[in-house]
């Protein structure tokens, strides 16, 4: 087993079709595809190394929980807290972020725009 401890760098190639893509580093020479592959398997085994039974943050059951984070974006000062989440749960906050940038409606208030928060208001986030 090989382990690279790269910081990687992606080119931008010149668009295929109408999509810009990330060429192959230009350090090490890994694909964009494989580094994010490698990253997805260390994210999933993290979440599964640390699942333990406790009281799921979305529904306040006690169930197996799983470790979950949002994404960090660019206005958040700190890395965004863990919280521990049932399947069921983590599915929907996953589905919600990837969806509308949030996890619920707290995540919502306290970092979209008034815009943003109108809509969510409005039942549309």
């Amino acid at each position: 087993m090989k382990i690279s401890l790269c910081k990687h760098r992606f080119p931008i190639q010149p668009p295929h079709g109408s999509m810009l893509h990330p060429g192959d580093c230009s350090r090490c020479g890994q694909t964009w595809a494989d580094v994010q592959s490698e990253l997805d398997r260390q994210a999933n085994a993290l979440r599964l190394g640390t699942a333990h039974r406790g009281t799921c943050a979305g529904c306040h059951l006690t169930r197996m929980v799983f470790r979950y984070q949002r994404e960090q974006q660019p206005w958040d000062e700190t890395e965004p807290p863990i919280i521990w989440l049932c399947v069921r749960d983590w599915s929907y906050a996953r589905e919600r972020e990837e969806t509308t940038g949030f996890i619920d409606f707290n995540d919502l208030f306290d970092r979209g725009t008034d815009e943003q928060l109108a809509a969510g208001l409005r039942g549309a986030l």
